[in-house]
């Protein structure tokens, strides 16, 4: 099974930011480190599984969102998943989410067990749903995609969770895990996905 991982933003796209409140290093988490570390984690866990990772972005760099559907789309990836860190005005708002293309059968299917699985690793966290969005990484890929927001940079909880290298592991592991749900058997009858060697 070749995954397709995304980390959001990069170069100079930050993504979302926050101030670390107990004033660690670095004074300011940007969102786009944060999604490729847990990337990077979790396509050493997709070789643990077997399975083939096949990362849009391995550094730091500005990478348009075309581009990176493009790549997932020439390589012929099974499944895409972009990683991405949430934000909102107030410091209170916190929780998981998953998105995936209006109408995709197998993205819902996708979505579903990414969200399920990280809700079991991380208990006690809102559950903001699964969702639908004309997102371009969505829309342009050919295989079932979903858009995952971990959490909520600008909740100082949160950010505190999003920084730390074991949470950003469990996280990776928690993608995984529901990926696996969703290749087994009944999401066969969705879109299959022929095993590669």
């Amino acid at each position: 099974m070749r995954l397709c991982i995304d980390p959001g933003h990069g170069g100079s796209e930050p993504g979302a930011q926050a101030r670390d409140p107990a004033g660690k290093k670095p004074a300011v988490v940007r969102e786009k480190d944060v999604t490729l570390a847990i990337a990077l984690l979790l396509a050493r866990e997709c070789e643990r599984r077997g399975w083939e990772p096949l990362v849009t972005r391995l550094q730091d760099r500005t990478l348009a969102l075309g581009a990176r559907a493009a790549f997932a789309n020439r390589f012929h990836a099974d499944l895409f998943v972009s990683i991405h860190c949430n934000a909102a005005a107030s410091p209170d708002v916190e929780g998981m989410e998953v998105f995936h293309f209006p109408g995709s059968t197998s993205g819902r299917w996708l979505a579903m067990h990414v969200l399920e699985r990280m809700l079991v690793r991380f208990p006690g966290h809102h559950a903001r749903g699964v969702k639908e969005a004309n997102f371009a990484v969505l829309r342009l890929s050919k295989m079932p995609a979903v858009l995952v927001e971990c959490e909520f940079l600008t909740n100082p909880a949160q950010l505190a969770l999003l920084s730390d290298p074991t949470s950003q592991a469990v996280l990776a592991e928690s993608i995984a895990d529901g990926v696996a749900g969703a290749i087994g058997a009944p999401f066969q009858e969705v879109l299959p996905i022929a095993p590669r060697r």
